[in-house]
C-alpha cells in the first residue's frame, strides 16, 4: 500500500475516533495513545491479541521502511 493512503487511513481513523466522542478531530500523541487503548479494548471484546498484532504491524513498518531505502 502507497505511503500516502497509509497516513491518510490513519488521519482518518484518528479523526473518526475523535468524533465518536463529541471532540474535534486530534492528531497528536495523546490521540494516538487514545485510539490504541480503544482497539486495545476492541481486539480483548474480539478476542483478537493485541500484542501480536502491534508486533506484526511493527514488522510490517521496518519491512516498508527498508523497501523504501
Amino acid at each position: 500500500m502507497n505511503q500516502c493512503i497509509c497516513i491518510e487511513a490513519a488521519r482518518a481513523a484518528l479523526a473518526r475516533a475523535s468524533w465518536v466522542r463529541g471532540q474535534a478531530p486530534a492528531y497528536g500523541e495523546d490521540a494516538i495513545i487514545d485510539l490504541l487503548a480503544d482497539i486495545r479494548l476492541w481486539c480483548e471484546e474480539a478476542g483478537l491479541d493485541f500484542s501480536r498484532c502491534s508486533h506484526l504491524a511493527w514488522v510490517f513498518h521496518a519491512g516498508s521502511e527498508g523497501a523504501a531505502s
